[in-house]
């Protein structure tokens, strides 16, 4: 790997994630951290519903759900408390816009070098290649590029992808990757990203 140790634990946990970008005014999702037992009331004050439960740690889709009632998140609440009450978890506002897509930009060395749009094939929220979404080639304007390089420098990535929702008026950052997978682009982009790797690792040695 290429990517630092101290940027790979940083993206791993995607409170702290949120918490560097947040800090720089990035747009992303509302997010907060759950405590047992959870206040409903708050979280319904605070992001609403449908709204998004995360585990701190998970790739690929996995650890990621979506209550869309308050009765729904309240029956979620309930089973992880009563099975496994000290895992850590996050809420995070649902931003519409974006439900069954989202864009991965994948950035090496201070450039986005490929992007794509990701949709969901069978209903679902979440639209990870891995799970099934079709892919597309995106073409990303610059504050799409923006944000993808930004997040990868805060972060301290060289080699990222980061993961834009399509909100109203733009993106909003959803999450970052220090380990991307590339099949997903190179089947819809024209571009041989281990080659692009190889070519900055050899750049920067």
């Amino acid at each position: 790997t290429f990517n630092s140790a101290r940027s790979i634990e940083t993206v791993r946990d995607k409170l702290f994630t949120h918490q560097l970008l947040a800090r720089h005014k990035l747009p992303l999702p509302k997010t907060m951290l759950a405590k047992f037992p959870v206040e409903l009331n708050i979280v319904q004050e605070a992001l609403g519903f449908p709204v998004v439960v995360k585990t701190l740690s998970g790739s690929q889709g996995s650890g990621v759900y979506l209550c869309e009632t308050r009765q729904h998140f309240d029956d979620l609440m309930q089973l992880i408390q009563s099975t496994q009450s000290n895992t850590n978890l996050i809420f995070q506002e649902f931003i519409a816009n974006s439900r069954g897509r989202d864009v991965r930009m994948f950035v090496i060395g201070g450039r986005v070098v490929a992007a794509m749009e990701r949709r969901s094939t069978h209903d679902s929220f979440k639209a990870n290649y891995s799970q099934g979404a079709e892919v597309i080639r995106f073409e990303p304007n610059r504050d799409a590029e923006w944000l993808a390089l930004q997040s990868a420098r805060l972060l301290g990535l060289d080699i990222a992808g980061i993961d834009l929702l399509f909100d109203q008026d733009g993106f909003k950052v959803c999450e970052a990757n220090s380990s991307p997978g590339f099949e997903g682009l190179e089947s819809c982009c024209d571009i041989n990203i281990a080659e692009e790797i190889l070519d900055f690792v050899q750049f920067r040695l």
